[in-house]
């Protein structure tokens, strides 16, 4: 009797679709669960940060009282803004590279990303504070910490309804990233604008201001990028 031959074509493996990933529609919903508090108890708070931005002081105010629940507001919309900008990245790598998510853990490369965002933000925020420490008077790094803060925060306000039109409605590569491109473009604007007004409040100090601009901030982000590029390369090419 002829042994029936159990072997077949092996088949091709599917691409990697976001919005078949549970992982990602559970931090997704986490996001909106998160903003919607935010926005439902701290309206008043978002408007006044907007306010204060917008607004142009010498010093910090003796009346701006900081209360647990600005702080609780903070804290969230920056874990928020973190996530989004995490998943941004991871997105991208998706799509460029392809190769990384049949080799590596989805939800270890996403926390991955996430945390390393988490941790350039805060080594941003003390090489800034350490410098305008040394540079400048400490009610000027107060108004600065408060308006790059709320860059961060707006950050994320923004990129959340690109991310959802990329999972759930197949935004192309191409048109969410010329988005996520302004919006970056937008952010640098708003913190160059608070970095002149703050620290550089006449003509003169435009050349100290680009130094310092380029230094601590554009060089910072190049470098991160170039990072991420080289480890996701050295993962594909070493597991």
């Amino acid at each position: 009797m002829n042994e029936i031959s159990m072997e077949g074509m092996i088949g091709e493996p599917l691409p990697y679709l976001l919005r078949t990933d549970g992982m990602v529609t559970c931090i997704l919903f986490c996001c909106m669960v998160l903003l919607s508090y935010v926005l439902a108890k701290g309206n008043k708070y978002l408007y006044h940060q907007l306010k204060s931005f917008a607004t142009s002081r010498e010093r910090a105010s003796m009346f701006d009282e900081v209360t647990v629940s600005d702080i609780r507001y903070t804290a969230l919309l920056l874990f928020h803004s973190c996530l989004l900008i995490g998943f941004c990245i991871y997105y991208f790598l998706s799509a460029t590279s392809p190769d990384l998510f049949f080799v590596t853990s989805h939800g270890y490369l996403l926390a991955g990303i996430v945390g390393g965002i988490s941790v350039f933000l805060l080594l941003k925020y003390l090489l800034y504070s350490f410098v305008n420490w040394v540079f400048f008077q400490k009610a000027r790094n107060l108004l600065w910490v408060s308006a790059y803060l709320n860059v961060i925060v707006w950050i994320g306000l923004f990129l959340f309804p690109v991310i959802l039109l990329v999972v759930y409605f197949g935004l192309s590569l191409h048109t969410a990233a010329y988005l996520v491109g302004a919006i970056i473009i937008f952010a640098k604007i708003a913190l160059f604008y608070k970095c002149f007004s703050n620290f550089f409040g006449n003509i003169h100090g435009l050349v100290h201001l680009i130094l310092y601009f380029c230094a601590l901030e554009i060089l910072p982000d190049l470098i991160m990028w170039k990072g991420i590029e080289t480890v996701s390369n050295n993962l594909i090419l070493n597991i």
